[in-house]
């Protein structure tokens, strides 16, 4: 994408506001709260591993110290000799103050205290610490409350001199607050809170940066307004939108391509060989060199013009958008506008004709020649009569029997003959069917006489049968003496545009008349073909029943 396309992309954009916060600062705010999530972990991952170091460590030392405690010989001989608790004051309180325990207790042998320096109210109360009661010359460490507080306890036996236990030494730590913890994690969680916020905060303004460049400087809402007025503006234009990559995928596909196209409502990220178009359509869509404006074909009884735009998105597959518009109408009037006129060219030659009959009869009643006058007028009145009888005993429908009499007479002034087979047989049929037989018969006709022109053999024949039986239908098979098709349009003879007619041939040079007679065919399910047999030969075939190959009534309407 271009600079000023990029810009003007930009204002267009800038002209939404929002009430909301930036993307830097969503960001921003975003890598923030991400962080106080993280500090919150690391706080209390830190004062727990502070809180287990802190045991795992006082725990060894408090059984270090109960040990020496109860190692002391003062300590064994007051125990050994039952002193009383007076005595025993100086001496723990001094080994108290030298290890720096926060409690240093003796109790005799039934666990009754008999020494606690730093908290007298302990005296003569019962210390029940110790888990194992069964194991009481066991040291043992852990967790046990004092009093109101919990410590980190370790408890040690004493014994005499002959072996027994004489009572036992506990030191004790209390466990810090939480304040005290916290206030010992803080180096940490200071180095990790600075570490993280710069490289949060960095990486925000990088992401952000990034994101801007990739969304050409637009906020998060404001491209979703341009993408939802994207998509009112994309489905709610009548022409058909279709676009699809290299790889074949259909990547947009509005509501009006999928109604002329016939697209299923899942089209979108499906191959464009799968959503059940015709070789045709599937070879128009495929990306390739952009063609002509205008390109015509017909899908599924639908005449279609579209027109293609090669786009290289700078970061994706390069991708052809094709818009489509259904021409069907317009075609159906310049068939209808054609055939008024050749209708009018038709009682343009029959008045000359009249005209010149007139004229004779007035001559050779101003001759006197009244006999020659009446021989006259029989020979036309038998002549119009034996070509209406030859019509109407074959063609018992009334607008076909009019439009073979007046191409008749057609060809006649354009130095031709049409000639209707002796085989021809049609009843009444229905109006429909009546009204695409004149358009399949007279544009089969018209291309005929054409090809006749200038031809040294000017001959047309018509034949046109209903066949009964389960798969009812009329056959119509047009030949004509003319030179045949040119090789290089037999295979494109039917498509939309393609003609061989010129100016001096008489033809209108649009290369419309095959490719509406294939399109009334399809339409009801039938067939056309030809074959070159001296000449050319057409051949078409319409079902008596509706069309039964479009689903859509409104891709019909023709």
């Amino acid at each position: 994408m271009a600079k000023d396309d990029r810009e003007q992309l930009t204002r267009r954009g800038s002209g939404i506001r929002s009430s909301r916060l930036s993307l830097t600062r969503q960001l921003l705010l975003f890598q923030l709260s991400l962080i106080g999530l993280v500090l919150v972990a690391v706080t209390a991952i830190s004062l727990e591993q502070t809180r287990s170091s802190f045991e795992s460590g006082a725990q060894r030392r408090m059984l270090t110290v109960a040990e020496y405690a109860a190692a002391n010989p003062l300590v064994r001989s007051l125990l050994s000799s039952k002193a009383v608790p007076q005595q025993f004051s100086v001496p723990v309180e001094s080994l108290r103050t030298t290890t720096g325990v926060d409690q240093l207790l003796v109790t005799d042998v039934d666990g009754r205290v008999i020494a606690s320096p730093a908290d007298p109210r302990l005296l003569t109360t019962d210390l029940a610490i110790d888990p194992t009661p069964d194991e009481s010359d066991a040291a043992w460490a852990g967790i046990a409350p004092i009093g109101t507080n919990d410590y980190v306890v370790a408890q040690v036996p004493v014994l005499s001199k002959t072996g027994e236990v004489v009572g036992s030494v506990v030191a004790a730590r209390q466990f810090p607050a939480l304040a005290d913890l916290l206030a010992s994690a803080v180096p940490n969680l200071l180095t990790y809170v600075g570490v993280a916020g710069v490289l949060g905060v960095t990486g925000s303004l990088l992401l952000a940066a990034r994101v801007k460049r990739q969304t050409l400087g637009l906020e998060p809402e404001q491209i979703g307004r341009l993408v939802e007025h994207r998509d009112a503006m994309i489905h709610g234009i009548r022409e058909g939108m279709i676009a699809v990559d290299t790889d074949g995928l259909i990547t947009l596909a509005n509501d009006s391509a999928r109604t002329l196209l016939g697209l299923p409502a899942d089209a979108e990220g499906r191959a464009i060989d799968t959503v059940g178009l015709d070789d045709e359509a599937v070879r128009a869509l495929r990306p390739q060199e952009v063609g002509e404006i205008d390109t015509v074909f017909v899908n599924r009884g639908v005449l279609l013009v579209l027109n293609q735009t090669l786009i290289h998105p700078p970061r994706s597959r390069p991708e052809v958008v094709t818009t489509l518009r259904d021409r069907t109408e317009l075609v159906t009037l310049q068939h209808d506008l054609g055939s008024s006129r050749q209708a009018t060219d038709t009682l343009r030659a029959q008045t000359h004709e009249f005209a010149n009959r007139l004229h004779t009869i007035s001559m050779l009643m101003q001759l006197g020649d009244t006999e020659a006058a009446v021989e006259y007028v029989d020979a036309v009145t038998r002549d119009r009569t034996e070509l209406d009888n030859s019509v109407l005993t074959r063609l018992q429908e009334p607008a076909v029997a009019a439009l073979v009499i007046a191409k008749t007479s057609l060809a006649r002034e354009r130095g031709a003959t049409l000639v209707l087979s002796p085989e021809s047989n049609l009843g009444r049929v229905d109006a429909e069917l009546s009204a695409d037989l004149v358009t399949v018969i007279g544009n089969l006709i018209d291309n005929a006489l054409d090809a006749v022109t200038g031809a040294r053999e000017r001959g047309v024949r018509l034949d046109v049968r209903a066949s009964p039986g389960a798969a009812a239908a009329v056959l119509v098979t047009v030949s004509d003496s003319g030179p045949g098709i040119d090789a290089a349009l037999v295979d494109r003879v039917f498509e939309v545009g393609v003609t061989s007619k010129s100016a001096l041939a008489g033809g209108d040079a649009h290369g419309y008349g095959l490719a509406i007679v294939r399109l009334v065919a399809t339409r009801r399910g039938g067939t056309v073909g030809y074959r070159a047999d001296q000449g050319t030969v057409f051949e078409a075939v319409l079902p008596f029943g509706t069309a039964e190959l479009v689903e859509n009534e409104e891709q019909t309407r023709v």
